[in-house]
């Protein structure tokens, strides 16, 4: 799965700053459109970068998301990492 990283680097961030109980359906905002941001979640998914929340996919291909989504511990040093690139 192919992320645009301002994207990810944008969510991860977002996250980061989230209230401790992690984000609702507010997540999903973005001029690129939901389903881009739900496809970024599901590939922060699957390198472990948030817990909680669940992506999913039905038989369409069509994104569903169990909320509210909060970062690993892995996703908070990642955040981190790219929040202070951007510092630099």
């Amino acid at each position: 799965m192919n992320v645009d990283k301002d994207l990810e680097k944008e969510v991860l961030t977002r996250l980061l700053h989230a209230h401790p109980h992690g984000l609702g359906k507010e997540v999903l905002d973005n001029y690129r459109g939901e389903k881009v941001v739900a496809s970024a979640l599901a590939f922060l998914q699957d390198r472990g970068l948030i817990k909680d929340g669940h992506v999913t996919t039905d038989d369409a291909g069509e994104y569903a998301l169990n909320l509210p989504i909060k970062l690993t511990a892995s996703g908070v040093d990642e955040a981190r990492k790219l929040e202070s690139q951007t510092a630099q």
